[in-house]
């Protein structure tokens, strides 16, 4: 197969593979925010189905020919061509011994467990579940065993999937650093004197109003709501049907409004990063190249190191009492910058402060390696879960609901996934250093110029984050290799001055 003949096929299956795509996150997003709850069996049939008929073609000899080829001619193409090719080629060895059957049995199971696992947390029953997950695991096993490049462990191919060039050994000792950093600063805040109030932030909050405020946070973002659209769902998620099409969903408690305004900063950190690949990445077929940890780091970096910044919680603050009226008129902006970033534990990860979250990061990591790697059961998985939140937070959930069950991932299939929330978040604070070298980022937020910030993220960081590996990324940004010592330093810095500690 010549250049142009392998440029046709890439052309082709590129265009092929769009319109699926487009198809299957168009569907999925229904599913989870609209379609009637008797509609679940059906929706999962064919939502299994449809994803098999792609699988095929994957599988097809066609197909795979054009993979092998490209890949053995990749470096006669153009930088995004390179990494596309290298790409699928990866894609391809790692489910080549896959058959249609595993294929379609593992997206029926997923499907399934995905709906059972809503109403299991409805219920506040892990009962409901167990089974469904203990499938998934089998089924991620069996399909890790198929693979013809082997790790270490089982779950250092699932971190490789998502994270490539990572591994139980590194994410081992980067968690033990983390808890090094983190677990003294909670102690000495613990034992601070400083109270800072926190009566205001279960006020009541219409959802109607909040609904203001989640069009307001997308806009002042500067997410282009043109080419999205909001809306909600259990567990909110960010899916993106295609360069003009990037949704995002949240979830409204009407007693505690920020954990909405922080859903939708999250999820609009991965809108923005997914509305703003370079185009070619686009007319490529290389869109959404980049890992899992660096869609985390740009949704973590609009969540906390924007979200919870003291000058743009000025305008928020600003906006909040525009909206909501009286509501919060006994409430300085003093008093709501510190209530928004105290510190306390807390069960659900999503609503967690920004120190103690990745405690929460580490209690998923221990428990889906040792599910992956054999040496944990499903089997009273609660009770182990509640027990490391006893460990790490010196809190207990007292139901599922609040314990094993907050997270939708697993049931999703995602295992290694977890991991990314954290790394994201150190990757963010060696990003925010580089960044203010070229920007005053606290007077850019002062002036809620946040167009600025987001040229300088589209410039030095979403335009080669498809066409590295994480850790070559992150040094190609700030020109250092990975570590903890930033995130630490940040996260010190902002809290002994919270504290006064």
């Amino acid at each position: 197969m010549n250049k142009k003949e392998i440029l046709e096929k890439a052309n082709y299956y590129n265009e092929y593979f769009k319109d699926y795509s487009y198809i299957l996150e168009v569907f999925s997003f229904d599913h989870e925010t609209v379609a009637p709850i008797n509609s679940t069996n059906e929706a999962n049939k064919a939502m299994s189905r449809v994803s098999n008929d792609l699988f095929k073609v994957l599988k097809s000899d066609d197909y795979i020919n054009y993979v092998i080829e490209a890949y053995n001619h990749k470096d006669e193409f153009d930088i995004e061509y390179q990494r596309k090719f290298e790409l699928q080629y990866r894609e391809y060895e790692k489910s080549k011994n896959i058959t249609p059957e595993l294929d379609y049995e593992m997206s029926l199971t997923i499907s399934t467990a995905s709906s059972m696992w809503k109403k299991a947390k409805e219920k506040n029953d892990y009962s409901l579940f167990e089974p469904h997950l203990k499938k998934i695991v089998e089924l991620k096993r069996k399909e890790i065993s198929l693979r013809d490049k082997k790790f270490d462990t089982p779950y250092d191919s699932l971190l490789d999937d998502y994270e490539s060039g990572n591994n139980e050994r590194i994410l081992d000792k980067f968690f033990e650093d983390i808890k090094n950093g983190i677990v003294p600063l909670l102690k000495r805040i613990v034992n601070s004197k400083k109270k800072i109030r926190e009566d205001f932030l279960t006020y009541n909050v219409p959802i109607w109003k909040q609904e203001k405020l989640s069009n307001w946070i997308l806009n002042f973002n500067d997410f282009d709501l043109n080419s999205g659209v909001i809306s909600t769902t259990e567990h909110p998620f960010t899916c993106f049907p295609s360069e003009h099409d990037t949704r995002i969903t949240t979830h409204y408690h009407e007693n505690d409004y920020l954990s909405n305004i922080f859903s939708v900063a999250h999820e609009g950190g991965h809108a923005i990063f997914g509305q703003n690949e370079p185009h070619k990445f686009f007319t490529v077929g290389m869109e959404e190249s980049m890992t899992s940890a660096m869609h985390e780091t740009i949704s973590r970096f609009y969540e906390n190191i924007i979200g919870r910044n003291r000058n743009y919680l000025l305008h928020l603050y600003n906006k909040t009492n525009e909206v909501c009226g009286d509501t919060f008129k006994d409430v300085s902006f003093d008093e709501f910058y510190e209530g928004v970033n105290i510190v306390r534990p807390s069960l659900i990860r999503t609503e967690a402060d920004e120190l103690t979250y990745c405690l929460h990061i580490l209690i998923r990591y221990e428990l889906e390696k040792g599910l992956i790697n054999g040496t944990i059961d499903t089997k009273d998985l609660n009770v182990l879960w509640n027990k490391k939140y006893k460990e790490y937070l010196g809190i207990e959930p007292k139901g599922d609901k609040d314990g094993i069950l907050q997270d939708m991932h697993w049931g999703g299939g995602l295992f290694g996934y977890f991991p990314s929330y954290a790394l994201g978040n150190a990757y963010g604070a060696m990003i925010l250093n580089r960044m203010k070298k070229d920007l005053d980022f606290d007077e850019t937020l002062k002036e809620g110029n946040l167009k600025a910030i987001k040229e300088w993220l589209k410039n030095n960081v979403f335009n080669i984050a498809g066409l590295n590996d994480p850790n070559e990324w992150i040094k190609k940004i700030t020109g250092k290799e990975f570590s903890t010592k930033e995130y630490i330093e940040y996260l010190s810095q902002k809290y002994e001055k919270i504290y006064q500690i």
